[in-house]
């Protein structure tokens, strides 16, 4: 169970009927310009928006806020091996506003890092194994003052948080269409629990719909 000592996780994603969040080539083009606007206002609720090394090699997104008015928020990047590219736009697009935290392992290369520190970069090493601990990492993230995190990952990372029961909010938009694909990427990936009553539950918190589009929001069962 968590303690006190941790950001509150909202995990928001877009799928597909089918629970596909990008096409077996990984086209993620699901949400509408609403369900973009109301990403964006979740956006400016929290201190940290979090994503994995993958979104950021696939996409390069600046993970800003745009449609409202905002003072800005950390961006966060777990990068076990410190793999980003320097010239990255969550590393150079505004960052006097949209500070960038990147996390890694404790193994990670002390030559790469300083340059990453030279850029006003936060590195934050957490877990001696091949990829970051996010259990141990949490608490430092809330020693750091961040204590709501909007986690925008990609299926991966989205299972490292549920695996360790880490997610307290979940926030669905479904859309009207089905993609299929074995090698299409699902909202949740990772290893996956062999028994269903070894997840963790959920409880339907709010349920709206527009244009044949389902909202759907989850707290986590305490």
């Amino acid at each position: 169970m968590k303690g006190n000592k941790h950001p509150y996780v909202i995990l928001s994603a877009a799928m597909t009927i089918d629970g596909k969040i990008a096409s077996k080539i990984g086209d993620p083009d699901i949400s509408d310009e609403e369900d973009w606007k109301a990403v964006h206002k979740l956006r400016t609720e929290v201190d940290a928006i979090m994503v994995g090394i993958g979104t950021i090699l696939k996409d390069n997104p600046k993970l800003h806020i745009k449609y409202f008015d905002h003072s800005g928020y950390y961006r966060i990047v777990l990068d076990s091996t410190l793999s980003i590219p320097i010239n990255s736009n969550v590393i150079k697009y505004k960052p006097e506003i949209y500070p960038t935290i990147i996390c890694i392992t404790e193994n990670g290369s002390m030559e790469k890092i300083k340059d990453f520190e030279l850029k006003n970069i936060k590195i934050i090493k957490s877990g001696k194994g091949s990829r970051v601990d996010v259990v141990k990492l949490m608490p430092i993230l809330y020693q750091n003052g961040i204590k709501k995190i909007l986690l925008e990952g990609g299926g991966n990372l989205n299972w490292s948080f549920i695996k360790d029961n880490l997610v307290d909010e979940i926030r669905l938009t479904i859309a009207p269409w089905i993609v299929g694909g074995v090698d299409a990427i699902s909202l949740v990936e990772g290893e996956g629990f062999s028994k269903m009553i070894e997840s963790p539950r959920f409880i339907l918190s709010d349920v709206d719909h527009r244009n044949n589009y389902v909202i759907l929001k989850y707290i986590r069962r305490k």
